[in-house]
């Protein structure tokens, strides 16, 4: 066998691998997106709670934290805002802060909470300690990725007062992700009467 042949035969070969594995994730795409995903509850019982949120405290010493929202009189939490944390990954732990930032510029009546997510073990105290939230919360059965089918590191879940998924937003990592949160913040703050 000649050596064009062989190169015919290998380069025929590349790309009829490299078009069986485009189909291969076309159609694992295809099933992610027809399968029915569990709907997000906030108080799901595969949620550890390892910082509680004060419900009686105002938010400025809710769990002796720095205050989520800096208002005089606060006005009460209607949403939970939660974030997808891995506490390995940059991206969450700046997607958290720029929430706690945005709340704090926007008096938003919002609980901003972490949800540790893909870490199997619980976390240790140092991590629950470094998370500035008003709640903090481990996914230990990893229900976020498995059952909601979420994937995306820094997420905000936006739940009500019931612990029901209301809105999804982008991680808050670009201007216009931080634009949308904003917009979403100020149309609860102007709602809420404050």
């Amino acid at each position: 066998m000649s050596a064009e042949r062989r190169m015919s035969l290998a380069g025929r070969a590349g790309w009829t691998l490299a078009a069986a594995a485009f189909v291969a994730l076309g159609a694992l795409w295809r099933f992610d997106r027809t399968r029915v995903w569990e709907s997000p509850r906030w108080d799901s019982a595969g949620l550890i709670v390892l910082r509680a949120a004060d419900e009686d405290a105002r938010p400025e010493t809710a769990g002796g934290r720095e205050a989520v929202c800096d208002a005089d009189e606060p006005p009460p939490a209607i949403e939970t805002w939660a974030v997808a944390v891995n506490p390995l990954c940059e991206l969450c732990r700046a997607s958290l802060a720029r929430g706690l930032a945005l709340c704090r510029a926007t008096h938003a009546p919002v609980r901003l909470a972490a949800l540790v997510v893909d870490t199997p073990r619980r976390p240790p105290a140092a991590t629950v300690q470094a998370l500035a939230a008003d709640e903090l919360r481990w996914d230990s059965t990893g229900a976020w990725r498995r059952r909601w089918g979420h994937r995306v590191y820094g997420e905000l879940m936006c739940f009500d007062r019931a612990g029901h998924l209301v809105r999804t937003l982008a991680p808050l990592s670009d201007s216009l992700a931080v634009r949308h949160a904003l917009r979403v913040a100020a149309s609860l703050a102007g709602g809420s009467g404050s």
